[in-house]
């Protein structure tokens, strides 16, 4: 069933962070916000590729779905980016696209001292790395939250590479599809040992079944996820007095006074 996030969090409680200066919380409403939207647009094909009687139908809405899934990990970064305050501040809209481009990322490409370009930790990898040294609530969150977003790599039940190789390389087809299609590969022999054959051009053919399994896995992930994330992020939203709320845990690069005479809805 739909992931309804709206039951956590509502414009009052967005009203509240902002009252008491807690722009990340306020911003990271929003980002759960579009997780849940990736989710259940996830959910939906999923669902509707098990109602599909056409292989090709069936097959289409399976990769709707491992693509929306896996969509729905790069999503937590940017909550807890902003939920834990490990942005600087927000004065336009240019500032935020800024941040979410440049800012919500663990390692980028640089270039060192000889001009050779190195995948480095950023700034955000390094302050995560810093609080899980010097705050055990950092440390017990960070340890809980790998749990849940490694799983779309994890080894038996991973949906990552199977994305990527459906939105960049290729090489991604349903057994099943294969056989329907009688889809023949060709071997190349030289001295009775294999040289080339074209199935390597496949290197993901996994049975409907498979997908099912997996993408059922990580569905559930997710939402064990989503539930666990907005309880460690926002706690008990139903308590609504316009008063600081305690964080975990602070990154501390946010101490943006967000001047306001009225904060109203619209």
């Amino acid at each position: 069933m739909p992931y309804t996030f709206k039951d956590r969090c509502n414009i009052f409680n967005i009203m509240e962070y902002l009252s008491t200066n807690d722009l990340g919380r306020a911003i990271a409403v929003y980002k759960f916000y579009d997780m849940s939207n990736s989710y259940n647009a996830a959910e939906f094909s999923f669902e509707e590729a098990q109602k599909q009687t056409d292989i090709y139908r069936k097959f289409y809405f399976l990769k709707e779905a491992i693509i929306g899934f896996n969509s729905c990990y790069d999503i937590p970064w940017q909550i807890i980016y902003f939920a834990f305050d490990f942005f600087d501040k927000i004065t336009s809209a240019e500032e935020y696209k800024k941040a979410l481009k440049n800012g919500c990322k663990t390692h980028e490409w640089r270039k060192n001292s000889n001009g050779d370009k190195e995948y480095q930790k950023t700034i955000f990898c390094k302050d995560i790395e810093q609080l899980k040294q010097t705050d055990n609530n950092a440390k017990d969150f960070f340890t809980e939250f790998e749990k849940y977003i490694n799983f779309a790599t994890n080894q038996d039940y991973g949906i990552r590479q199977w994305a990527n190789n459906i939105k960049h390389q290729g090489g991604f087809v349903s057994s099943d599809i294969l056989k329907h299609d009688e889809v023949a590969f060709v071997d190349c022999l030289q001295d009775e040992l294999l040289t080339f054959t074209t199935e390597w051009l496949y290197p993901h053919t996994p049975t409907f079944d498979d997908i099912i399994t997996r993408l059922e896995k990580q569905k559930n992930n997710l939402t064990n996820f989503m539930d666990w994330l907005g309880d460690s992020i926002f706690g008990n939203t139903q308590i609504i007095d316009f008063k600081f709320k305690p964080k975990l845990f602070s990154a501390g690069r946010c101490t943006q006074d967000i001047k306001s005479s009225i904060i109203i809805p619209r």
